[in-house]
């Protein structure tokens, strides 16, 4: 078993994502944990993210304040706020943005198949 303290986990912001989006890694391959990425992400008001699609990976997102709206193929899905969850199963495109005035901090787990 393996815990991770709150300051724990390198922060970044991930790749095709808006600058003011951070990330702090909490467990991948490199921390032991072969099966899953899970990070701790927030976006700031008015960020976002390129469109991107995981062609062997399932997402869950787990708001834990703030919203954000999911978008797929350029249409609105639907919008998060504070303990809603989505999946998005592998193959499907998608993007989130926080179009809010509070930041929007969510939890990603996200499978790891190849």
């Amino acid at each position: 078993m393996t815990i991770r303290r709150s300051d724990e986990g390198e922060l970044y912001t991930p790749p095709g994502h808006d600058a003011a989006v951070v990330s702090r890694k909490l467990f991948n391959p490199k921390t032991g944990c072969p099966k899953v990425d899970v990070h701790v992400t927030s976006f700031a008001p008015g960020t976002g993210m390129d469109e991107e699609v995981h062609e062997f990976s399932d997402h869950v997102i787990y708001m834990l304040s703030g919203s954000l709206e999911v978008l797929q193929s350029g249409r609105a899905i639907g919008v998060l706020n504070a303990g809603d969850a989505i999946h998005i199963p592998a193959g499907e495109h998608h993007l989130v943005r926080n179009p809010g005035t509070v930041p929007g901090v969510f939890i990603v787990t996200t499978t790891l198949m190849k």
